[in-house]
């Protein structure tokens, strides 16, 4: 039974910067920061990956950073914090499941390539090769049924259509975080937008 289901929007993004995870000291932090300027990373190769958030979610496009404009790969993490239930009624909670909600322009050209959960700076999820981009066909399927975005109150919600994946009998210990790594291939005048991530928990009889 899911007791919770706790979700952030998918404005609050956070890109990771290229190099982050080996700065140690000043000249390795100086490296992380070469090219990057918050809101647009360098990828290397003239290509950079750009965060724009907006009152639906975040989008992500890939820019040649060159002279000429030309399709671009490359492949970066972003990262949502999500609010953690840890401790109900004396007993410890389980995380269940991870979902997300986005929609991308062209499915074969950029697309979501890994998820990872992390539990504090534990690992407890993780899955790879999720999308292979030179394989995916038709439209994509994970924008909860809502394409683009809408004023209309009324528009409806299909849950079918979010990405899920379980997570298998992990206990919950310190705050949960969602690591999404978008991977573009000859992406050019492409975006995806993350609307919203979420984990569901639930309390183990």
């Amino acid at each position: 039974m899911v007791l919770y289901s706790s979700w952030t929007h998918g404005s609050s993004a956070l890109l990771e910067r290229v190099g982050s995870p080996d700065a140690i000291d000043k000249y390795s932090v100086s490296d992380a920061f070469k090219g990057d300027f918050g809101d647009i990373v360098d990828l290397g190769l003239y290509s950079s990956v750009a965060c724009l958030r907006m009152g639906w979610g975040s989008r992500f496009v890939v820019v040649d950073t060159g002279l000429s404009d030309y399709p671009r790969s490359g492949s970066f993490w972003c990262r949502y914090a999500i609010p953690t239930p840890v401790i109900e009624a004396g007993k410890r909670i389980k995380a269940d499941k991870v979902l997300i909600n986005y929609e991308t322009q062209n499915p074969q050209k950029l697309n979501i390539e890994a998820v990872t959960v992390w539990d504090g700076n534990k690992r407890i999820f993780v899955e790879d090769n999720i999308h292979s981009i030179a394989s995916t066909k038709g439209d994509d399927e994970y924008d909860g049924g809502i394409s683009k975005r809408t004023t209309n109150s009324q528009a409806s919600f299909d849950l079918s259509r979010l990405f899920s994946r379980n997570i298998i009998d992990r206990d919950v210990y310190f705050g949960l975080a969602v690591s999404i790594k978008i991977r573009a291939q000859d992406a050019k005048d492409n975006y995806l937008e993350i609307r919203s991530v979420g984990v569901d928990f639930d309390l183990p009889g």
